[in-house]
């Protein structure tokens, strides 16, 4: 079963949910100076994992931006995802949603986006990368490429 944002998460935490068909890309026009897409074919995972389509690397965004990401997982008892902005291997993370995002028990056969603002609070960095990890086991996580993103 998936997980649904009601309205009043989704703007507190500055994000909303959509799902993954067959035709799907991703894009956002509207606040990051790069636009996103990715291969719906790609939406599968058989081992047992996640994997991250978008961001893919080496886009730009700037603090305010709004951020598609994309992932494939496959693990029965993830309970969800943290999504988490790392401005450097070194960083601990920030949390981009409050709570998990995605299906609690993704069998690996379609992808899960969400749009996450790039919060002021968030460092600027020329390293900077998403993970996205179980929420119950985060050793079965995956790191995005890297990307920079611009103070505003």
């Amino acid at each position: 079963m998936k997980k649904r944002f009601t309205l009043s998460l989704a703007l507190l935490a500055g994000a909303w949910m959509v799902g993954c068909s067959s035709s799907s890309s991703a894009s956002d026009e509207d606040s990051s100076s790069s636009s996103a897409s990715y291969n719906s074919e790609d939406c599968t995972l058989s081992e047992k994992g996640v994997k991250i389509l978008l961001p893919a690397g080496d886009e730009e965004y700037k603090i305010g931006d709004s951020i598609t990401i994309v992932f494939v997982a496959n693990y029965a008892n993830a309970n969800g995802f943290n999504v988490l902005y790392k401005a450097n291997a070194d960083d601990k993370g920030s949390e981009l949603f409050t709570g998990s995002v995605g299906d609690e028990s993704p069998d690996g056969t379609e992808c899960t986006e969400v749009k996450a603002l790039l919060k002021e609070e968030l460092t600027p960095s020329t390293e900077a990368f998403i993970r996205v990890e179980a929420y119950n086991a985060a050793k079965i996580r995956a790191n995005s490429n890297t990307f920079t993103v611009k103070a505003k």
